[in-house]
């Protein structure tokens, strides 16, 4: 892989590169006049990221490009910024000050709304198994500058962390949060937009199991909940209960955490 920038890069944005081309271990090389595929051939790689000013994408061979975006987090916030209700917060019970691990974070639009709802006292940790998504969701989270000042400072919250989401949950104490929370993307895709689908090309397809949930009730405090489109069928082979089921857009369901004499 190589980082570059367009064309005539600020100073700003050359410093993007730089900071994200030590990330990745990768070589910064100037883009001067070359097209994606020039660069491609001249530096025999498959793989570009490529920065400007309105962030970092990935140009992969045979891919549609994937970059950060907070898709539907952006207008969930201005919902709730009028007094609306969001489903997801209410399964959840979410208040402010809780702490919230979202195990299947993908591009962190639920990670970022749950970071808004539990504001500043509280923490939204994002589980992310594939380094590349983890590391430019962590890099959108901290450089994206458009919309509200509430979603920008909701999303400056949010911790992003590379593992596997079993093993992480394995080596947390018990009571570590108040929720775990699982969007297992694959079963059905409801929103494609902004680099979703490219997503699920980069992302771990890895099926959530009997163990998984187990060791989530034991790390929640309060409740497990999954999130599923509405041909999904893992609440019902877990033992998830169905929160509501809304035609062509989601089901959440929840389970609650183990009780003391549980654990």
């Amino acid at each position: 892989m190589i980082v570059t920038t367009g064309n005539e890069p600020k100073a700003s944005v050359w410093a993007h590169a730089q900071e994200l081309a030590a990330i990745f271990s990768a070589p910064l090389v100037s883009r001067g006049e070359l097209s994606v595929e020039k660069l491609r051939d001249k530096y025999q790689t498959n793989d570009i990221l490529i920065v400007t000013a309105k962030g970092a994408r990935l140009e992969r061979r045979g891919q549609q490009a994937f970059f950060f975006h907070p898709n539907t987090a952006s207008f969930r916030i201005k919902r709730l910024e009028r007094g609306d209700n969001d489903t997801m917060l209410s399964v959840c019970q979410i208040s402010p000050g809780d702490k919230v691990l979202d195990a299947t974070m993908g591009l962190a639009a639920d990670a970022i709304v749950f970071a808004y709802a539990t504001g500043e006292t509280g923490q939204v940790v994002g589980i992310e198994s594939e380094p590349m998504i983890a590391r430019l969701v962590r890099d959108g989270l901290t450089h994206w500058d458009t919309g509200s000042p509430a979603l920008i400072e909701a999303m400056r919250r949010v911790q992003v962390e590379q593992a596997d989401h079993l093993d992480k949950l394995q080596a947390l104490p018990d009571n570590s949060f108040d929720v775990v929370y699982f969007d297992p993307m694959f079963q059905q895709a409801v929103f494609e937009s902004h680099g979703i689908s490219t997503l699920r090309q980069l992302a771990n397809d890895k099926v959530l199991t009997e163990e998984t949930i187990a060791q989530a009730r034991r790390v929640a405090t309060r409740r497990v909940v999954l999130k599923e489109g509405t041909t999904g069928t893992l609440h019902e082979q877990l033992g998830f209960t169905p929160y509501r089921k809304r035609e062509h857009q989601v089901i959440y369901s929840y389970m609650e955490a183990l009780e003391g004499s549980e654990r």
